[in-house]
């Protein structure tokens, strides 16, 4: 089971480095040629894409659950209802986040965003086709839950990759034709999700069994299935709805640019997530599977390992980005927008908190109890919005907001770990032991070099030890990982997988020499 999530996994991670670099190879580009204003505006307005299509995954979560489920059952005729009954279910969810987008859109559009009266026609192109490009991404999700709920890990790469690729080649076109650059990046946005969407639909066609749509009634599936979604669906809309609800206060208070320098910083947000995301994406099946065999001490076992390993990922690649944000955001971009550093910042030590929630988030799904969950979750979550009103109101500077997330998403994590005792059993005790404990003590070492060698940094040019400085951070981190973060059976299994890969290698390369 080990060896399936390390194959998944890496699939991911090869996805990952990929559209990582073009993704920030393209917001460099896209921010020269759109400037500062433009690019603003398109995050704010374009800002329903950008919330939906990131939360992808986890919706698609909803239909991925119950098939794994069935799949741990190994029911092949429920899993064609399963599919059939949740494209269903989400033409329902495009009527209605149609008519809400179009309502609310236009409302906040014409009478609450702050947005340049010569860029208004422009910006209500860019909420059109932002809707139009939305219902596609909601009619993608029953696809990529097949995707993943199969462990084509493979193929969830490689269209992730095209995905990135075509955005790239947008770019390209936008700087050659002879059009309203921010109207045109809109148009082509949305023609890049059609070809995306029949990708993922033809490559299910051909090699899933369960992906022929046939129009059916089940009412108690529907209940089921549309429950389900419906409290899911509520949960990551609630999420969205916060962040977009504070960019649009940023918008309010700060105006464009400083929705320019929020969207540089949830830029590196989505990079630094893809990270931990992998591992996500690669478990989140396992754990379904195993509750539905009522395996559970395998399940916890995974969810401890996986939520340390988030953590450790995300704490490696985060530190040094907090410690040298100037100098990786001047490599990066050409105009650095205000307020970026402190956003970026912030941000990232927001995500080290966020980053033990889809662990959780899978563990309550697993068991299908997620009414109290998603109850609980958005009514702390939605706090962020009314308590950052009111600070920048009070003349706050703009990153009090990134601060309040920080302070409402640990209250979160709290409050959910202790439901989660009482819905799936979880011993809050034990999880404490094995993972909060061993993040704790990791973290130590690394922050004391992080202060020091900031303090030693101070009489040179950051730049000239920024690599030096790097490198010994990474390594103190990799080595108190080891030594502290991990079990003596978890270092056993990754000597063994190091040996079996080395003695692959090594018959592999025999073999080529022989047939030489």
């Amino acid at each position: 089971m080990f060896k399936k999530l390390i194959k998944n996994t890496g699939f991911l991670y090869i996805r990952m480095f990929i559209t990582i670099f073009i993704a920030f190879f393209t917001s460099r580009i896209l921010l020269k040629e759109l400037g500062i204003n433009d690019f603003g505006t398109y995050k704010i307005v374009g800002g329903i894409v950008a919330m939906f299509s990131s939360l992808k995954g986890l919706l698609a979560s909803s239909t991925q659950r119950f098939l794994n489920y069935e799949m741990g059952s190994n029911n092949i005729d429920r899993l064609k209802m399963i599919f059939s009954m949740s494209i269903t279910i989400h033409i329902f969810i495009c009527i209605l986040f149609f008519i809400i987008a179009e309502l609310v859109g236009l409302w906040l559009l014409n009478n609450i965003l702050v947005i340049d009266a010569d860029r208004i026609n422009a910006a209500h192109w860019v909420l059109q086709f932002s809707i139009l490009s939305m219902l596609v991404v909601i009619m993608t999700i029953p696809y990529d839950a097949v995707i993943i709920a199969n462990e084509r890990m493979d193929v969830f790469a490689y269209i992730s990759i095209l995905d990135a690729g075509l955005k790239l080649g947008i770019i390209f076109l936008i700087s050659w034709l002879d059009f309203d650059k921010l109207k045109l990046y809109a148009i082509l946005v949305f023609i890049v999700f059609i070809c995306i969407r029949s990708v993922n639909a033809i490559y299910c066609k051909k090699n899933f069994q369960e992906c022929k749509y046939q129009l059916f009634w089940d009412t108690k599936l529907f209940k089921q299935l549309g429950s389900f979604a419906g409290w899911n669906f509520l949960g990551n809309t609630t999420f969205s709805l916060v962040h977009e609800g504070l960019n649009l206060l940023l918008n309010i208070f700060g105006g464009p640019a400083v929705n320019a320098a929020r969207g540089i910083a949830y830029q590196v947000r989505s990079a630094v997530t893809s990270f931990t995301g992998n591992i996500y994406v690669a478990t989140n099946p396992q754990i379904v599977k195993l509750y539905a065999q009522n395996k559970k001490d395998e399940l916890f076992k995974i969810l401890y390992t996986s939520s340390k390993l988030a953590f450790f990922l995300l704490l490696i690649i985060c530190c040094p980005i907090i410690m040298y944000t100037d100098f990786f955001l001047g490599i990066w971009l050409i105009d650095v927008p205000d307020h970026t550093k402190s956003f970026v910042q912030l941000l990232l030590i927001f995500l080290l908190i966020r980053v033990f929630h889809g662990y959780l988030d899978s563990l309550f799904k697993a068991s299908g109890k997620i009414i109290k969950y998603q109850i609980m979750d958005s009514s702390i979550l939605i706090l962020s919005v009314p308590f950052s009103y009111i600070l920048l109101k009070a003349g706050m500077q703009f990153n009090i907001v990134f601060i309040v997330m920080i302070v409402i998403e640990f209250i979160n994590f709290i409050a959910l770990l202790f439901l989660s005792r009482q819905i799936c059993q979880l011993n809050v005790i034990l999880y404490f032991k094995k993972v909060i404990l061993p993040c704790i003590y990791v973290t130590i070492m690394p922050v004391i070099y992080m202060y020091l060698s900031n303090s030693l940094n101070s009489s040179y040019h950051e730049s000239d030890h920024i690599i030096l400085y790097s490198i010994g951070f990474t390594l103190i981190n990799i080595a108190c990982i080891w030594v502290v973060g991990l079990t003596k059976s978890e270092r056993h299994y990754c000597k063994n997988l190091a040996f079996s890969y080395k003695k692959r290698y090594i018959q592999n390369h025999i073999k080529t020499k022989q047939k030489k």
